[in-house]
């Protein structure tokens, strides 16, 4: 007989292969190979998300594209990443669950989470409007001030990737 939990060794070699190709793909590989330094805030032992970040200025419809997992439910977590994209307000807070992102954030050790209750719709020029995590005050300040249809600068953090391209964590905005 052979031990049930024993997987062959061509499948836990493939399995091996698989997890190098997802981490030599993912952003923070990337940032690693472009010879960058680590974004500010971003460490390996209880990291906060840090205001004072130098949040990287991205286009967000070429993220969107490249961070689609191919697989539904198939979720990539890596450490925060602060960016900074311009989009158009699409829908204003709404009251949206944040137990994965918050398991996300805990897993990358961050020390401080932000309190998120609340997401929004941000257009991009894509095919969709995206969902955005949006941090409570942060949330409170939006919804007296934009309106949606007004294009704005978001400052945010890319916590991770799913099928639907990255989840991101809005901290600011600004004209």
């Amino acid at each position: 007989m052979y031990p049930i939990a024993s997987p062959s060794p061509a499948i836990s070699l493939a399995a091996i292969a698989l997890g190098m190709l997802l981490f030599a793909l993912s952003p923070v590989s990337l940032a690693a190979d472009a010879a960058q330094p680590m974004p500010a805030g971003i460490e390996a032992t209880a990291q906060t998300l840090d205001p004072s970040a130098s949040y990287k200025e991205i286009n967000l419809k070429e993220l969107v594209a490249r961070s689609r997992t191919e697989l539904p439910g198939q979720r990539v977590i890596f450490a925060p990443m602060p960016i900074r994209f311009r989009a158009t307000l699409a829908a204003l807070p709404v009251a949206q669950k944040a137990d994965y992102l918050l398991t996300a954030l805990s897993m990358m050790k961050v020390s401080n989470p932000p309190r998120v209750s609340q997401r929004i719709g941000l257009d991009y020029g894509g095919d969709k409007v995206l969902s955005a995590y949006i941090e409570e005050d942060v949330a409170r300040r939006l919804a007296r001030e934009i309106k949606p249809g007004q294009m704005r600068t978001f400052y945010a953090y890319h916590v991770y990737n799913y099928s639907r391209g990255p989840a991101l964590l809005v901290t600011s905005f600004a004209e």
